[in-house]
C-alpha cells in the first residue's frame, strides 16, 4: 500500500438493506483549514455514492466526469472488477490523470468508498478494491478512531440506529483528530435488487 496523508474522516456501514456513508466537512490544504459543506466529500454519481479522501484532482474528475455503468443486479464483486474500476480508469485517462504517475510521490494518493445498491467497497490509490466482511470502513486521518467505535458497537447496528452510530463515530474522530471537523455529511443508500 501507499503511504500518504489523507486528512479527513470517511466511514461506511453496509447493512443487509442499505449503506450508510458519513464524512466530516473539513478540507485541509497545507496549513489552511476550511470547513465546507458546499464541496461535499460524499457525492452521488448516477445510482452510485462516492466518498472521497486524499488528492482533490482525481476526486474532482470522478465527481464531474465519471460515467459509471448502470447496475442491474449482477454479482457486486464481479461488477466492481469488470465494470466500475475500468470506468474509473477511463474517466482518469480521458481527463489527463494517470494515478500511477501521480502517486509516485509519497505525499499523494487517494482512497474512495463506493456504494451501489447498498453494496460498499473501498477503492485504494492503486485501484485495488476491498469489501469488508463486517461491512465497516474507516478511511482518512480519523478513520481508525471512527472504525474503533464502529467495531465496538457492530453487534448493535439496526436500520434504525446505523445513522446515529455513524454520526457518533465522526464525533469521536473530530475530538481525537485535528484534521476532522463537523458538520457531519451523511448519505443513506437503499438496496433495490
Amino acid at each position: 500500500m501507499y503511504d500518504f496523508p489523507t486528512v479527513t474522516t470517511l466511514i461506511a456501514i453496509q447493512l443487509k438493506d442499505r449503506a450508510v456513508i458519513a464524512a466530516d466537512s473539513q478540507i485541509t490544504e497545507d496549513n489552511l483549514r476550511t470547513i465546507s459543506t458546499a464541496t461535499p466529500k460524499i457525492i452521488a454519481v448516477g445510482n452510485y455514492l462516492l466518498g472521497i479522501t486524499g488528492d482533490s484532482r482525481p476526486g474532482d474528475i470522478l465527481t464531474y466526469n465519471w460515467r459509471p455503468p448502470n447496475y442491474k443486479g449482477a454479482d457486486p464483486i464481479q461488477w466492481m472488477g469488470k465494470k466500475i474500476l475500468p470506468s474509473i480508469v477511463t474517466a482518469f485517462k480521458e481527463n489527463g490523470y494517470d494515478p500511477y504517475e501521480a502517486t509516485k510521490e509519497k505525499d499523494s494518493g487517494f482512497d474512495y468508498i463506493v456504494a451501489f445498491n447498498g453494496n460498499v467497497f473501498h477503492i485504494a490509490t492503486d485501484l485495488s478494491f476491498i469489501q469488508s466482511d463486517l461491512g465497516l470502513y474507516g478511511l482518512g486521518s480519523g478513520g481508525a478512531f471512527a472504525l474503533g467505535y464502529l467495531y465496538g458497537v457492530a453487534d448493535k447496528f439496526t436500520a434504525v440506529n446505523a445513522e446515529r452510530h455513524a454520526r457518533k463515530a465522526l464525533a469521536i474522530s473530530a475530538v481525537l483528530d485535528v484534521n476532522t471537523h463537523p458538520p457531519v455529511q451523511l448519505v443513506v443508500q437503499g438496496r433495490e435488487f
